[in-house]
């Protein structure tokens, strides 16, 4: 009798601890996300998309899609664009993605479906 319970209560034992392991934010962290920022100087849109690049090393390729559109004197002046490609790396126990380049950090509610780089709120769509 006491054989028994010794190998039920490892058997629960094990069981409990065996997880399976995946990561809800590096699952969510591939994506498009969008941002739209306006002042007395103009409007811009941000766009982030994300694509994994090597899923063992948890590298990240992140295209930065930027588009201004500057105001004098309350006229549209020719839009501004610029796009900029660089990649990122998942850090597991921080929960950030950490830009190769300028080492900003990228942080993940996945609730809301948003990215935050700084105070800036990213929205996911895709």
């Amino acid at each position: 009798m006491k054989t028994t319970m010794l190998i039920l209560l490892a058997t629960l034992i094990i069981s409990g601890c065996n997880t399976s392991g995946k990561d809800e934010i590096m699952e969510f962290i591939p994506g498009t996300y969008v941002r739209v920022g306006q002042n007395e100087f103009g409007k811009e849109f941000d766009t982030l998309v994300i694509t994994i690049q090597n899923p063992a090393a948890k590298q990240f390729k992140i295209q930065n899609r930027w588009h201004y559109i500057r105001q004098v004197e309350g006229e549209a002046n020719v839009p501004e664009y610029k796009v900029k490609e660089t990649s990122g790396i998942y850090n597991a126990e921080t929960k950030l993605l950490e830009e190769a380049e300028t080492l900003d950090h990228y942080s993940f509610d996945v609730k809301e479906k948003v990215l935050f780089d700084g105070t800036n709120k990213f929205k996911k769509i895709k």
